[in-house]
C-alpha cells in the first residue's frame, strides 16, 4: 500500500515568509506586506476547499497577520521619517556651518601670526601654508594646514580675498612678494538653505 504524499504547504510558508520580511522591513514599501497577506489568502483557501492536497492553514493565517501589521506600520514609518529628516537635515547645515565658523576664526588667527612674522602684512592661504617659499630665511612652523588650501568643505565654498599689496616703503628683504595690507576670507553655501544658511 502506498503512503499518502504530504500536503503541500508552499504558499503558506511563502505568505509567513513575506510576512516576517514585511515585518523586519517596515512592509517592504507596502509591496511585501500586499503579497504576503495575498499569498495567505489563497493558502487559506486552497487549504479550506482541499485539505487532504494543501496544508499550512496555521502558516497561511501567520502570513497574513504579519503581512497586515507590516502593512499598518507603513503610516508610522512615514511620520517617523517626515519628523526625523528635516531635523537631521538642519543638524547637518549647523555643523557645516559651524566647522566655515572655525575654519574662518582658524585663518583669522593664521593671519594674524603670520603678519607678526612678516612686517605686519597679509598673505595668500599658499603662504600661510608653506611660509619658507614666500618669506625669505623664515624656518618656523607653518601657519595652516595644507587642508586649509580646499576651496570647497563642508558645504562651503571658502575663499580668501587680498587687499592692497604692501607698498615699497614698507617692504623689507624678508617680507614676501605677495604681500597684502588687509584680506577678507569669504565662506558662503555651496548650496543656499541646503548646506548652510549663512555666509
Amino acid at each position: 500500500m502506498m503512503n499518502a504524499a504530504p500536503p503541500r504547504k508552499g504558499l503558506a510558508v511563502a505568505s509567513l515568509v513575506l510576512g516576517i520580511l514585511s515585518l523586519l522591513t517596515f512592509g517592504c514599501l507596502g509591496i511585501g506586506a500586499l503579497a504576503a497577506i495575498a499569498l495567505g489568502a489563497v493558502a487559506l483557501i486552497k487549504t479550506s476547499k482541499e485539505p487532504q492536497e494543501y496544508g499550512g492553514k496555521g502558516l497561511a493565517i501567520g502570513g497574513i497577520v504579519t503581512g497586515g501589521i507590516g502593512l499598518v506600520m507603513l503610516p508610522f514609518i512615514g511620520i517617523i521619517a517626515a519628523i526625523a529628516i528635516p531635523t537631521l537635515l538642519r543638524a547637518r547645515v549647523s555643523a557645516n556651518e559651524s566647522a566655515a565658523i572655525g575654519d574662518t576664526r582658524t585663518v583669522i588667527s593664521a593671519q594674524a601670526a603670520y603678519a607678526g612674522a612678516n612686517g605686519g602684512h597679509y598673505d595668500s592661504l599658499e603662504c600661510l601654508v608653506g611660509p619658507d617659499r614666500c618669506m625669505a630665511g623664515y624656518q618656523g612652523p607653518v601657519f595652516l594646514p595644507r587642508e586649509m588650501l580646499a576651496p570647497e568643505k563642508g558645504g562651503y565654498r571658502r575663499t580668501l580675498h587680498l587687499g592692497q599689496p604692501a607698498s615699497l616703503d614698507q617692504r623689507t628683504e624678508q617680507m614676501s612678494q605677495t604681500s597684502a595690507q588687509s584680506y577678507a576670507y569669504v565662506a558662503v553655501p555651496t548650496a543656499p538653505n541646503q548646506t548652510g544658511v549663512r555666509a
